[in-house]
């Protein structure tokens, strides 16, 4: 069954961060709005068949399913077969980052850093991975805790992009291109973080079990991404405060912000019962100097 992709189905199911990866059926046909959003906000996007195999297109230009051909068996698409992270479509050959030699049989104590390059397990780099793979999985596991929350699930699916983007560009030694959290700016989820009472309408808090369960739920998300990001900082900041990865040491901070900025949201929505502020109401209120809560 073809599955038929709108501007109105992108913006209900996937997050829509400036460079982020979205996965779409392969019996997908996009609208022209939707490609054209696909184009406007850079998005990587991958189409994924029914046994989880994961292809590219050649352009956003032609359509998915007209690069279907079916036969007895199976449709089999003609897009290109890549790799879910790394979006390669071939095998690396991986060398000993010591002593430079081509790993031709890896033992257990061997792990790739990336495609070309292996580190023993004990490498700090892995352990921040580890602690960002963690994070990815509290992410996610409050994406289907807190469904019930309509207007924070579109903060929760660009905070696990993001959580994604920011694994991606480690693992491909790439920069993280700018990122945004329900639209809003680094810049902008500094200043509710930091002023809440201004901005939001409620001060700063200190997790209680008053505050709900939901509440209780993203602080364990907000504890893992700063522990996320001080594991960072010790694998990415020198002994002479030389900085390493910059880009990902401020989304990680930021990410704190917004999920913090969330949590006190969800305060403010069990006083008051209604829908969370949207990103224009958000940002007027930081363009006028308050909040008119």
């Amino acid at each position: 069954m073809t599955t038929f992709i709108t501007e109105d189905w992108l913006r209900a199911n996937h997050t829509l961060s400036e460079g982020s990866e979205i996965r779409l059926p392969s019996d997908s046909r996009m609208t022209p709005s939707a490609r054209e959003l696909i184009e406007g906000h850079r998005l990587l996007v991958k189409f994924q068949d029914e046994q989880g195999r994961l292809f590219v297109a050649p352009s956003l230009d032609t359509s998915p399913t007209a690069l279907m051909e079916s036969d007895d068996t199976a449709k089999i698409p003609k897009l290109q077969a890549v790799h879910g992270l790394t979006s390669q479509d071939s095998v690396s050959v991986a060398s000993c980052e010591l002593c430079h030699q081509t790993v031709m049989h890896k033992p257990d104590t061997l792990t790739h850093l990336n495609a070309q390059v292996m580190v023993a397990k004990n490498d700090p780099r892995l352990a921040f991975r580890a602690r960002l793979d963690a994070t990815i999985a509290i992410a996610v596991w409050l994406q289907n805790e807190l469904k019930t929350l309509d207007s924070a699930q579109y903060w929760l699916a660009d905070i696990r992009s993001l959580l994604g983007n920011i694994m991606r560009a480690d693992a491909l030694d790439i920069p993280l291109a700018a990122q945004k959290i329900v639209g809003l700016s680094t810049d902008e989820l500094h200043r509710l973080s930091h002023q809440p009472l201004k901005y939001l309408g409620h001060d700063h808090i200190v997790p209680d079990v008053t505050q709900g369960r939901e509440v209780a739920l993203l602080n364990l998300l907000r504890v893992s991404v700063r522990e996320t990001e001080i594991t960072a900082a010790q694998v990415f900041i020198g002994a002479d405060y030389h900085v390493q990865k910059a880009d990902l040491l401020q989304a990680l901070n930021r990410l704190s912000s917004a999920v913090y900025v969330l949590m006190i949201l969800c305060v403010r929505q069990n006083m008051h019962p209604g829908a969370l502020p949207t990103t224009e109401q958000l940002k007027q209120r930081i363009a006028s100097g308050g909040s008119s809560c």
